[in-house]
């Protein structure tokens, strides 16, 4: 006699072979799942501190009320600045707020930096989903030099 088929058992078999590799695979699909959403955020963290870089250059001498270039100190640059000077977008999901973002840029004589405060909540539970936060909670001041 000639069977043309699979038996129960073995039905049963390939089923249960199938849900282990799926339970071992869930987790490692769950992290690189997570790991592309705060990609997400990284990279454009990293757009706001580029555009950060080129707003210090565009203001120039006005970055400051000293009206100089040559100073010490820092600046705070916030998001709606970098909105109202065209040089960044707002953030593209239309469920996540990033608007509370803000970038240090720090100088001394001969060295600048940028720090970043970069928020992301999600706006129908107002739960962060992504948090970076690199600037000391000082104020900031200049002083010529």
């Amino acid at each position: 006699m000639n069977k043309k088929g699979f038996t129960l058992i073995e039905l049963i078999a390939t089923i249960v072979i199938m849900a282990l590799i799926l339970i071992m695979v869930m987790p490692s699909i769950r992290a690189l799942r997570n790991n592309s959403e705060k990609k997400q955020y990284e990279y454009y963290g990293d757009s706001l501190i580029e555009a950060s870089k080129i707003y210090v250059n565009k203001e120039g001498e006005d970055i400051t009320s000293l009206g100089t270039l040559d100073f010490i100190g820092c600046v705070d640059i916030t998001y709606q600045d970098l909105i109202d000077s065209d040089l960044i977008k707002p953030f593209t999901d239309e469920n996540i707020d990033c608007s509370n973002a803000s970038i240090r840029y720090t100088k001394e004589k001969k060295k600048e930096s940028y720090s970043i405060n970069l928020i992301c909540k999600d706006i129908s539970s107002n739960k962060e989903v992504y948090n970076v936060n690199n600037i000391p909670n000082t104020t900031c001041t200049v002083t010529a030099y």
